[in-house]
């Protein structure tokens, strides 16, 4: 209880730190698109070289707790603010005009920077503070110039590092007391001899469904916790994925079971796929079981794996109940259901999902997801061209 409360009044403080530096942000941005829009003749200084713009792009962010670094075209340092100057260690007078990367002789930023990476934040230790975690993005400024911008998230670090414990510590203590009381309602359901009444083993039943609902959960958890650790160990070996959907495919005609779906299979055999073999195999576990949970009697569902002029695609498509436009986005959230009362009822844990999106971000590659109510879902996940190997020698790669 201690644990969940300072847990909850410090997500409380950083909500409410954040909501006020969005204030502070929007602010600053307000202002800088002030200073952006001003006409500028031709011949005349540009804005960060104009003594008047500096001072007022100076105004708008120096108070901000964020860090910000104005780079050029080659990546050199224009200008960085009071934040930037005490976590990169920049001193205006020696690095202004200087190469940003031999600035901060930091492997790992310097790809960073050079791949112009516009979409994905970076975290990382602040160069000249290892103790503070930094978030970095890069985004174009005017005049083909880049804005760096870096925020402290620390907390939300240590934050996570405390759910990540948590649930790794609850997942260890269940599973040994869920394991020894499955056991004991199994042996009393199999014992034919036990002399427990009718009345008794309808109740006893019911206690061993629930129980196994508790230990796939607990299960589920444990797979979780340990997906997240930074300090998991990744074993990446070259397999064949055609002979591994092959087997997931009598797993899903198993799970089937009187529903009767069809299911079938089309794989590529000339290429295989470099990764962690058991963690793929969870991937394809967890999106066929979720096709079979949501696809009704004798529907159709298709598990295929193709390479592509960008990578390779591993698919598992339906033609079950479909999700709604709104809900796709929240699908990979732990415990989020978008038909609850049908996923308890077929053994769903709410995790299956969560545990493919971590799989998918250990091995580089990308969750597409397309549906329609009522006409079924497609689930895709791309691999990057260099993790997809040619079975033989002479197989000529598509990706080049």
């Amino acid at each position: 209880m201690v644990l969940a409360a300072v847990t909850a009044f410090a997500v409380l403080g950083i909500l409410i730190c954040r909501t006020g530096s969005r204030k502070r942000q929007a602010q600053a941005d307000g202002h800088l698109r002030r200073a952006d829009t001003r006409d500028t003749k031709p011949g005349s200084e540009t804005p960060l070289q104009a003594p008047d713009r500096i001072d007022e792009l100076h105004e708008s962010v120096s108070w901000l707790p964020d860090a910000i670094i104005i780079l050029d075209t080659r990546m050199h340092l224009n200008w960085a603010n009071g934040t930037a100057q005490k976590w990169f260690g920049i001193n205006p007078s020696r690095h202004t005009h200087i190469d940003f990367c031999s600035i901060t002789n930091d492997s790992q930023m310097s790809e960073f920077i050079s791949s112009r990476n516009m979409d994905d934040p970076l975290d990382l230790p602040a160069p000249a503070l290892p103790e503070t975690t930094i978030r970095l993005r890069i985004l174009p400024y005017k005049n083909d110039q880049y804005l760096l911008q870096a925020r402290d998230v620390t907390w939300i670090k240590a934050l996570e590092k405390i759910r990540r414990d948590f649930v790794a510590n609850a997942s260890h203590e269940l599973s040994t007391p869920v394991s020894v009381l499955y056991g004991y309602l199994e042996m009393m359901l199999q014992d034919k001899k036990n002399g427990i009444s009718e009345e008794w083993k309808r109740a006893i039943r019911q206690m061993h469904e629930q129980t196994a609902q508790i230990k796939r959960i607990v299960e589920d958890m444990m797979i979780l916790s340990r997906l997240e650790d930074p300090e998991t160990t990744e074993e990446h070996e070259t397999f064949e994925l055609g002979s591994l959907i092959d087997s997931v495919f009598e797993n899903a005609r198993a799970l089937s079971g009187n529903k009767a779906h069809r299911v079938r299979t089309t794989t590529d055999k000339e290429f295989h796929l470099t990764g962690n073999r058991k963690e793929i195999e969870s991937l394809v576990l967890n999106l066929v079981s979720n096709a079979v949970r949501y696809t009704p009697e004798r529907g159709q569902i298709t598990i295929s794996w193709q390479v592509t002029p960008t990578g390779g695609r591993l698919s598992v498509q339906d033609t079950g109940i479909g999700i709604e436009k709104d809900e796709i986005p929240r699908l990979t959230e732990r415990f989020y259901r978008t038909d609850t009362a049908r996923s308890r009822a077929t053994g769903g844990t709410g995790l299956g999902l969560a545990i493919v999106n971590h799989i998918v971000n250990r091995h580089q590659a990308t969750l597409h997801i397309k549906s329609k109510p009522g006409k079924g879902s497609k689930f895709s996940v791309t691999f990057p061209s260099s993790r997809v190997v040619p079975a033989k020698p002479q197989t000529s790669l598509v990706l080049g």
